[in-house]
């Protein structure tokens, strides 16, 4: 017997550990927390960067797209590491990254330093994203779909307290350096749980096959991952970008009742979180991607053609988009039983990427067509996002779907 065999035969025999998976679960939920809670402070604190350092917009452009960058060059290299090196350090480097941010901007003295702890928190970003997301192959074996809605649903609670935390900070006068730090002691507190919690042993991940990097990228299904995904978020994040301005354009409503719509997507969104991974487990993965990608299809149509009394129709749309990412990585973890992390983070890097060109065709086709036909492009997107979900179902292997 060889000591690959050796080796997986022993770990097969060594019994589990009960308290392991509900500890790594406080982790992935935690994380999560305090991934939408860190990246939502962001938008807030934008106004008081630019009055402190008297930048232009392009200039916080230009910061924008170097988060952006550390978040793929995270999510790219962080799945490979997850394989190598266990999800725990790549989680670790990702706090570790947003802690030193965090001080960074409690000292920054001048844009250039804002810029790079920005970069940083990119990095940061992109190693919770794919750490998270890859430890959820390990420790939610059963009720997939479920169990990764649930986490990426922390996310949003996580996201609903981030801008209201830094609204207070700032109108008590607290300069955006403080907000980042006085935040980071909730990092530190998750960062601590993650430090004593006990992952997978090195002989465990040596059992498991690794996937090689030039066989990810022939993998047709892979692929059909990146494609479809990218276009299922291009209308998640495009819905939340442009409904307002939708809605101010075509019918001349202001900032505030243009809002409360979007409050509402999020809203339906949130509770598609909580509950959606429920109807995902009973009705089979993509069958239920797939009806509700035409919910949402019927849902805008409706909205467009009913008008200002269908507006309505738009929020509503939040409930049957919210699945669709945490699902795909739940699929992700049935299908690629090996080399799972590198999977989940050539798919997350993909995303990222192909999101950052189709925003700007949005806008695009909202300068040169009008912001109706940019907001319709989401429709568009859908649809063709429909017809790749239906060629990937004939390629998945995992049982979930192979049920009559």
């Amino acid at each position: 017997m060889d000591d690959t065999v050796k080796t997986t035969a022993a770990i097969k025999q060594k019994p589990p550990d009960a308290r392991l998976p509900w500890l790594l679960i406080s982790v992935a939920f935690g994380s999560m927390v305090i991934f939408g809670f860190i990246e939502n402070i962001k938008g807030a604190i934008i106004p008081s960067i630019q009055e402190t350092f008297q930048v232009s917009y392009a200039s916080i452009g230009v910061m924008l797209f170097l988060s952006s960058s550390g978040y793929l060059i995270a999510t790219f290299v962080g799945g490979i590491a997850g394989d190598r090196v266990g999800q725990k350090w790549v989680i670790a480097a990702g706090y570790t990254f947003i802690l030193i941010a965090a001080a960074g901007m409690l000292i920054a003295s001048s844009f250039p330093v804002v810029v790079i702890m920005m970069f940083l928190i990119g990095l940061g970003f992109g190693c919770l994203e794919v750490g998270v997301n890859s430890l959820g192959a390990r420790i939610f074996v059963r009720n997939s779909a479920l169990m990764m809605n649930l986490t990426h649903f922390f996310y949003g609670v996580g996201s609903m307290a981030g801008p209201e935390y830094t609204a207070r900070m700032l109108l008590g006068g607290r300069p955006f350096g403080q907000v980042y730090a006085f935040a980071g002691i909730v990092v530190l507190i998750v960062f601590t749980l993650l430090l004593v919690a006990k992952f997978p042993t090195a002989a465990e991940r040596q059992a498991e096959s690794k996937r090689a990097l030039s066989d990810i990228f022939r993998d047709t299904k892979v692929w059909l991952f990146v494609g479809s995904l990218s276009l299922l978020v291009a209308v998640e994040i495009g819905t939340g970008n442009w409904l307002i301005s939708y809605l101010k354009g075509a019918y001349g409503m202001d900032a505030e009742q243009g809002a409360r719509y979007l409050s509402l997507f999020f809203l339906f969104f949130t509770l598609g979180r909580l509950f959606g991974g429920y109807i995902v487990e009973r009705v089979g993965y993509l069958r239920t991607l797939i009806g509700f990608g035409i919910a949402v299809l019927v849902l805008d149509a409706g909205g467009f053609a009913i008008g200002v009394n269908g507006v309505i129709l738009f929020s509503l749309t939040g409930f049957f988009i919210s699945i669709m990412y945490p699902t795909y990585m739940a699929m992700i973890m049935k299908e690629f039983r090996t080399g799972t992390g590198s999977v989940m983070g050539f798919v997350i890097t993909g995303v990222a990427a192909a999101n950052m060109v189709i925003n700007v065709i949005v806008g695009q086709t909202s300068d040169l067509l009008g912001v109706a036909a940019g907001f319709g492009s989401l429709m568009l997107f859908m649809l063709i996002a429909l017809a790749l979900m239906v060629l990937l179902n004939r390629r998945l292997t995992f049982t979930q779907e192979k049920r009559d």
